[in-house]
């Protein structure tokens, strides 16, 4: 089917794509891109990003930006490409994998919206229509949102849902009806909460009279569909949205969210009261877009900033802060008084997370101890270093200064202290690019290897005579697990497919199999035959060089892997002759980089 298809027009019905000398280039949709980073080649059939690391073919492209399955994303190809053959319509079709445990809570919360729905249009709702009309939710909004309203009579709900067929236990267990046999939201409005698919598993009821009963907010309580720790307000409709415009708004509640789509923005989306936890910030990368921290402006809310910041910038997912600028208003509010001109000059309005700190703990010094104010000031330096002589490196020492409580001179003089190396730099950055794969190993011995497996590889994607020469010697990749993958489902596709390789293929191939580490394989195909920039012609001279440096390398790394069991294990005589054998080779070493 690949031979049919046109990588270039594929790609570019989602995103725009530009011609760049024999290729063509994007700004990649799988991170925040500001310089077109995605390469694309019309020859080869293949794209890759050289920044987040994302490759593939035509079909893999149409399965990750849609995220749907491999079979799915073959058909949507077929589609755009106007390829049409009955083995397509043959292919089971894609429906998502449900828990029949679950399925029953699933369709008594969606049919429990239905019902809530029409009680919000009937003469006992009209309370609660006014209520939403004096809060600018119109009908549009309420449409939109599934907004609805829970009878007073709580054992109404449970009747209609009975009478849906629904047992009182399925009820129980979904969160709606409490051991009274009544609904739990009774005499409020009512939010529906979503999951990523957007099927209904939540509620959350809100108050809007005087007098009632309870908190200003009661939620559905944790069940077997619902958890508010993994559970993000409006992320299946801000999922393609985001997309668009590149970023994604991460609000306090559900009407911050609806304020900002009144301003006319739906990458909103709301963490309903919870702290940012690690199944959100799943929910955060696959987004893959810039996150921009809209939490409310009062103290409550800056902190929850500041520990929600320090946790995107752990897991490296890119976002900036919206500043307030002392303004402890909600974007409701700001919406309220102002108009949604205000509100969007607002939420343009974004900092760093480094100066959002420095403007955070400005003048609060005295309210942290001795410890804390350490911990704020090694986290300063690093950008105080990196910042070269001048005005505006004493403002920013001010700044930390201020900050921190530590006098400027002490600041300077830690700065001075150990500055960070250009070397350091550039091994932190390798360390981290490689770090996808925690289990490959990155000491200084493996470099050559590395090189030499990788340039190995590259010829026989693209030679028979290289993937031959494989064979023939009886390599084994060592330096990267990932490598020996891709070396093995090469040579099974080649026996299948003599001759010359098509690379989109052989990735539909891998595609079609379905088993865990996939993606990883696919993006290291699209790098290793598109990153070829330093990768001399194939001869078979290179192979032979190539051959003798791996097996080189190899004994290297058991000479010294043996050298150093022995430091560990041996007794002290042993010990010591393996010490000094250790010393002679790190001398030889030595002596080797000098001469060369």
């Amino acid at each position: 089917m690949l031979q049919h298809a046109d990588i270039v027009d594929v790609i570019s019905r989602y995103i725009p794509v530009h011609k760049s000398g024999s290729g063509h280039v994007a700004l990649c949709p799988f991170h925040d891109d500001t310089n077109p980073s995605m390469q694309i080649s019309k020859s080869k059939q293949i794209f890759k990003c050289f920044v987040c690391g994302e490759g593939g073919n035509a079909i893999s492209f149409v399965s990750k930006i849609e995220k749907i399955p491999y079979r799915e994303a073959l058909r949507k190809v077929a589609e755009i490409s106007g390829f049409d053959d009955p083995r397509l319509h043959q292919l089971p079709a894609f429906t998502p994998k449900v828990d029949e445990s679950k399925n029953r809570l699933y369709k008594a919360l969606g049919d429990l919206q239905t019902y809530y729905r029409y009680s919000l249009s009937v003469p006992e709702g009209e309370s609660a229509r006014n209520y939403l009309a004096s809060r600018a939710l119109d009908a549009e909004i309420q449409e939109r949102y599934g907004i609805g309203y829970a009878p007073k009579d709580g054992a109404k709900t449970v009747t209609f849902l009975q009478a849906k067929k629904h047992s009182l236990k399925t009820l129980e267990e979904a969160g709606v009806a409490l051991n009274n046999g009544k609904d739990r939201f009774q005499g409020r409005i009512i939010f529906p909460i979503h999951n990523p698919e957007g099927q209904v598993i939540g509620y959350s009821g809100r108050r809007y009279e005087e007098g009632q009963e309870g908190g200003k907010y009661v939620n559905s309580p944790e069940t077997p569909v619902f958890n508010k720790g993994n559970i993000l307000y409006n992320y299946h409709r801000a999922l393609p949205a985001s997309r668009l415009e590149g970023c994604c708004y991460l609000c306090e509640g559900f009407m911050d969210v609806i304020a900002l789509h009144k301003a006319g923005i739906d990458s909103a989306i709301a963490l309903m009261g919870t702290a940012l936890t690690s199944d959100h910030i799943a929910l955060l990368r696959r987004l893959k877009v810039e996150i921009r921290l809209c939490l409310d402006g009062d103290g409550p809310g800056q902190e929850a900033t500041l520990k929600s910041a320090t946790l995107l910038n752990k897991e490296n997912i890119p976002f900036k802060i919206v500043d307030y600028q002392g303004d402890t208003r909600d974007p409701d509010e700001i919406l309220t008084q102002e108009g949604p001109e205000a509100l969007k000059a607002r939420l343009n309005r974004t900092i760093s997370a480094f100066d959002f700190t420095l403007n955070h703990y400005a003048g609060r010094s005295a309210e942290l101890d001795k410890t804390k104010r350490k911990e704020l000031a090694m986290r300063f330096i690093p950008y105080l270093q990196q910042t070269p002589a001048g005005l505006e490196y004493e403002d920013l020492l001010s700044r930390i200064a201020d900050a921190t409580g530590f006098h400027k001179d002490a600041i300077r003089e830690l700065a001075s202290a150990k500055p960070i190396s250009s070397d350091e730099f550039t091994q932190n950055v390798y360390v981290k690019a490689r770090s996808r794969r925690p289990d490959i190993t990155l000491k200084k011995e493996m470099s050559r290897l590395l090189l030499a497996e990788k340039m190995m590889l590259h010829y026989m994607l693209e030679n028979p005579e290289a993937r031959e020469f494989f064979k023939l010697k009886g390599i084994r990749f060592r330096s990267d697990p990932i490598y020996g993958e891709i070396a093995a489902y090469l040579i099974e596709f080649a026996t299948l497919h003599p001759g010359e390789v098509d690379l989109s293929q052989l990735q539909g191939y891998i595609a079609t199999h379905e088993e865990s580490g996939q993606e990883e394989i696919l993006n290291e195909i699209s790098s290793l035959v598109l990153e070829d920039s330093s990768i001399p012609p194939f001869s078979p001279e290179e192979l032979d060089i190539l051959y003798s440096t791996m097996i080189e390398e190899k004994e290297k790394i058991a000479r010294v892997s043996l050298t150093q069991t022995a430091l560990r294990d041996g007794d002290e005589k042993d010990k010591s002759a393996a010490n000094k054998k250790f010393t002679e080779q790190l001398r030889a070493k030595r002596k080797e980089k000098k001469g060369a």
